[in-house]
């Protein structure tokens, strides 16, 4: 009896974490403004992801600006992650003031066998244009890449994109006058062991850095970002890791550049990659080694400064080396 015990609460573990896993999701921010009366949620269902989209753009009147006005997502059911030849459409999300002049339209879709991880955008106050998307299968973070010239000159670059080994399956926008807002939802489509190195690190950096959520170092302090190997025999194993940063204003910002000492330091604790910058004028700094060890890794960055220039990490940055 202990043993059929011992199995059926090792079976139930195995299964509460397959669950887990496949229910991995993802809610991206908003692209454009907080205005609109309304949202539309464009969502494929429990069973199908985002594979396509078609969208209008245009101008309401003489004087209006040249926006998305309207926009929908095509949908392909699949079983876990293989392709269906179910196609359905999300709801369309259309501006109440009509296209009057300069009608653009666009639409795309992904290979049969990919799904949308991507959608690239021109936001403001409104979404100005739609400009681009991003496909990928279940095993590579690769695919079509699908481009389109919807809307206007304005706005600013943004979009939402998912983690790797996710994929969207709903999209919501706020809408008024017209599409004011919009962000994605992603959930798992595939394995995160099957993305490439630089991907992995990226998406399980902690803290993870940004021009509007910086992370400080004090002069003769370290600070340590960590990140996750999944699968260190993937893609892209030989990796530059580093990071951008300045000197707060406070400690004399451009006129006293950052100097810091990056060190990357493996599971087992071992500083295996490390590089001093002193006066540092460009905008990523990294050190390159060929990732070897699943596990958590860390790169520890620390301020030289000694009397004065706290030190601001803006990105953090994990690429290929070629």
């Amino acid at each position: 009896m202990t043993q059929v015990n011992s199995f059926l609460k090792s079976t139930v573990a195995v299964l509460f974490i397959a669950v887990a896993a496949a229910f991995t999701a993802t809610e991206t921010p908003w692209v454009g403004s907080s205005a609109g009366r309304r949202t539309v949620a464009m969502d494929c269902g429990s069973r199908a992801y985002i594979v396509g989209v078609s969208a209008s753009g245009g101008q309401d009147s003489p004087i209006g600006f040249d926006l998305v006005r309207r926009i929908r997502f095509k949908c392909r059911a699949f079983s876990g992650t293989t392709a269906g030849s179910t196609i359905s459409y999300t709801t369309e999300a259309v501006g109440d003031k009509a296209i009057a002049l300069s009608l653009s339209t666009g639409s795309g879709e992904c290979a049969s066998n990919e799904a949308m991880t991507g959608v690239t955008l021109y936001a403001g106050w409104y979404i100005d244009r739609l400009n681009s998307a991003n496909c990928a299968t279940s095993t590579s973070s690769g695919g079509t890449y699908l481009t389109f010239t919807v809307g206007g000159g304005g706005g600013t670059k943004a979009g939402f994109y998912c983690p790797p080994a996710q994929a969207l399956y709903r999209v919501d926008a706020r809408v008024g006058d017209q599409i004011d807002s919009m962000k994605g939802y992603c959930r798992s489509f595939g394995s995160i062991t099957s993305v490439s190195l630089p991907q992995q690190i990226s998406s399980s950096v902690s803290p993870k850095p940004s021009t509007s959520s910086p992370v400080a170092i004090p002069i003769q302090s370290s600070k340590t970002f960590s990140f996750n190997v999944a699968n260190y025999t993937a893609a892209n194993a030989r990796v530059d890791i580093g990071i951008s940063g300045e000197t707060d204003l406070l400690g004399g910002a451009a006129l006293n550049p950052p100097e810091f000492k990056l060190e990357l330091i493996n599971p087992a604790g071992t500083v295996v990659a490390s590089k001093s910058v002193t006066k540092a004028t460009v905008a990523i700094y990294s050190v390159t080694y060929t990732i070897n060890a699943n596990g958590t890794w860390k790169l520890r960055v620390t301020n030289l400064k000694q009397q004065i220039g706290t030190m601001n990490v803006l990105y953090f940055s994990a690429m290929a080396s070629l």
